[in-house]
Parts: C-alpha cells; structure tokens; sequence
C-alpha cells in the first residue's frame, strides 16, 4: 500500500505554526493566506491520522503526538537544508539565505559591518539578521536557527565552531561634568573609587565587566535591571556612576552632546574578544573559517585595528 506522504510545505507550515504561536502569525511570517495555511496543517492532521495542536485557544498548543511529529519536521527541514547548503558549498561561494546574529552589545555597532562584508565575500547570500542574548544566540546557533553567531567570548559555546575576530577594549564612560571626566586615562585605582552601573544578568558583557572589576579592585557595582547599553550610558551620563563600554559602541553612545565622557582604561583584562560561532556540522563551514581573516579584518578597521594579543584574552 503506498504511503500518504505529506508535502515539506505542510511540515514547513506546521512547524511555522508552533514557533509563531499561531496560525495567523505563521501565516503572516511566511507571506501566504491563513486560510491556506490552515487547510494544509488539517491536510497533513488527515494523512497522518493524528491532531498536532490543540483549537479554540488563544494560542495553539501541540499535543503529544503533535510534539513528537513537529521535532521530526524540524529534523527534516534542517536536513534539506543542509542538502542544499551541500551542494553549494561546492561552488566555493555562498547563495542563498543566510540567518546571522549578534548579541545586544554588539549588533547596534558592529553587525551592519559583519553584514557587509559578508556580502562583500558572498554577493548572492541573501541575509537575515536578528539580535540574540548569548545563552540564546548560542541554542539557536546549534538547533540550526541561526547560521553564524558574533559574540563576546571566552563564554561556553559547546560545540560550536569558533574564530575569533579582535580584541575590544572597554572605555569608562561618565558625566562630562564629573571632576575626572578630564583624564586622558583611568587607572585600576580609580576605576576602584568609582560606582560601576552593570547591565543585568543575561548579557556576557555584564559578566566580562565584573571580571575587569574583580581584577582591578572595582567592589562597588550596581546592576541596571531591564535596560540596554545605551539606556547605562544615558544613567551614567544623568549620574555620577560610571560605565563600562565597549569601544564600538563609544562613538554612539558618547557622541558630543550625550553628555558623556568615555576615557580609554589602562588595567588589566580591559576588554573582550570578538568572534564568530557555527556548528561543525554545517556543510558551509568551510566557507565561514576560510571568511575569518577577511571578517576580522573589518572588525579591526572599525575599532582602530586592536589586533588579537594572549594578555589581552580572558577580559
């Protein structure tokens, strides 16, 4: 007896349907009607002789079943789609989607760099860019959601694929009216006398500017709950804390008339390495290790070229 199989496109519609929350949005998400979109969720429900989600809720949830049969479709697509990446890693070059991420400290300054230069290398990728906090740039990196992560390391990447790019140092930024916002540097001892805003947990660059603190004898800190980088910098330019920020995000964020200062700090582990992430598993990595050089590169140029050192990773 032949097997009713059902279309990639009902798989692809179903798993739409569980990751927008639903079949309006999934509709919406993948540019078709929902009607439509409906009709081929319940065709794939009829050949598999199965009910993947529960109706009449706000919000759809998968049964059981549904739950199983939606991690199969994922495994599915992801394998198509690394057939097709296969076969155009072949050619030496890129075509086609590319999804890259970055983390919130990074994307506003450097992601559009990343970006272009990365058309610049594959000018038939067509990119899609998002903005993830680590722990989920990461999972979404392995799961196959995201193909190429910039972030801050050293944090755990797992299995993932890393190059690093440059060394970012941090610059204290404060009022322009405080009494030391005339320095030409910050020293560890005066990083020590100052309140030190963080951002919340979650962000790696909360973690790295504690370890910078720790290092330097900067106890007194306080986390910012619910706010970006640029909201910090905005309260340390209102107070008289300070920040740490990192050097892509200075011309920005401590723009003449924001009312801050940002001043180079000379102490130890005063930074953070940028790299990229990808999965091994990728038929494109290849192509992504062989791009480093040329991505790190325009990294570089935007920071002022602060090549890579031993002392200076692990900040």
């Amino acid at each position: 007896m032949a097997i009713d199989r059902p279309t990639l496109r009902q798989l692809e519609y179903a798993v739409a349907v569980a990751d927008e929350n639903g079949f309006t949005r999934a509709a919406a998400h993948l540019h078709v009607s929902q009607p439509g979109l409906s009709s081929q969720v319940a065709e794939l429900e009829r050949r598999l002789g199965v009910v993947l989600f529960e109706r009449g809720r706000k919000e759809p949830v998968a049964t059981p079943i549904g739950t199983e049969v939606l991690a199969r479709a994922r495994r599915i697509l992801r394998d198509l789609d690394d057939l097709v990446h296969a076969a155009a890693s072949q050619r030496a070059t890129l075509a086609g989607p590319l999804r890259l991420s970055a983390i919130p400290t990074i994307a506003p300054y450097l992601l559009s760099a990343v970006a272009r230069e990365i058309k610049r290398l594959w000018p038939d990728a067509v990119l899609s860019l998002s903005e993830l906090r680590t722990a989920e740039l990461v999972d979404a990196v392995a799961d196959a959601h995201v193909d190429i992560g910039l972030l801050a390391t050293p944090v755990d990447t797992g299995t993932l694929e890393v190059a690093e790019l440059a060394f970012e140092p941090f610059m204290v930024a404060m009022s322009d009216t405080n009494p030391i916002a005339g320095s030409t540097q910050i020293s560890a001892d005066q990083l020590g006398n100052l309140e030190i805003l963080l951002l919340e947990d979650g962000h790696c660059l909360r973690e790295h500017a504690l370890a910078v603190c720790a290092a330097n004898g900067a106890a007194n800190h306080r986390a910012i709950h619910r706010t970006g980088l640029a909201v910090l910098a905005q309260m340390a330019a209102a107070s008289d804390a300070a920040t740490l920020l990192p050097a892509a995000a200075v011309p920005v964020e401590a723009r003449a008339g924001s009312g801050l200062t940002a001043i180079p700090l000379q102490a130890q582990g005063a930074g953070r390495t940028l790299s990229i992430v990808w999965r091994s598993t990728d038929p494109r990595s290849a192509l992504y290790t062989r791009s480093a050089p040329r991505l790190a590169e325009a990294v570089n140029g935007l920071l002022g070229a602060h090549p890579l050192h031993s002392d200076h990773r692990g900040g």
